[in-house]
């Protein structure tokens, strides 16, 4: 039988030490920072207008070097802010407003997050966000999402399905009757 030679256990623990703080540092990068309370003096950063004056879901993103969020006055603003190249990709948390967390969609609880990515999406419902456009209106669970789109159309979706093609182009509007333009 041959025997294989060994570190002696010294030398072992030592190495083992020493890849340690990296594991330690990997495992701090994964867990995302808890979301931003939103104050009064949030803005949105494509509108540049307060939140307060707009209803519906919000975003907020937190980059990787950046202190402070980067609010959006949308769920829409805050894919786009992910889908756009100019914008950055070092982004530690995403949370979205967690509309099943409120009992009325148009009076949001703006204290109740989710990670957007771990989120569930009702596209197309007949509600619109506080710009007034087609919003993506996001759910912690699941069943809230599923009954809302019961309640007020649309179909669910999760954060990889939410392509491009649904949120940076704007649905076309119904055309209008010929008798409209008469």
């Amino acid at each position: 039988m041959r025997t294989i030679p060994t570190l002696p256990a010294a030398l072992l623990g030592a190495a083992l030490l020493l890849t340690l703080p990296g594991c330690k540092q990997e495992r701090a990068e994964v867990v995302p920072p808890p979301p931003a309370v939103l104050t009064a003096d949030a803005v949105g950063h494509y509108c540049g207008m307060s939140l307060a004056d707009h209803a519906g879901p919000k975003g907020q993103i937190l980059v990787k070097g950046q202190e402070r969020p980067i609010w959006l006055s949308s769920v829409r603003d805050t894919f786009a802010f992910t889908m756009l190249p100019e914008e950055p990709k070092e982004i530690r948390a995403i949370y979205v407003t967690d509309v099943g967390k409120s009992k009325d969609p148009e009076a949001l609880d703006m204290t109740a997050w989710v990670e957007a990515r771990r989120a569930w999406y009702v596209l197309g419902s007949r509600l619109r966000g506080g710009m007034g456009e087609a919003e993506p209106f996001p759910f912690a669970e699941e069943s809230a999402a599923r009954a809302f789109a019961a309640a007020n159309g649309g179909e669910v979706l999760r954060f990889a399905d939410m392509h491009e093609d649904r949120i940076l182009t704007p649905p076309a509007e119904p055309a209008m009757a010929k008798e409209d333009h008469q």
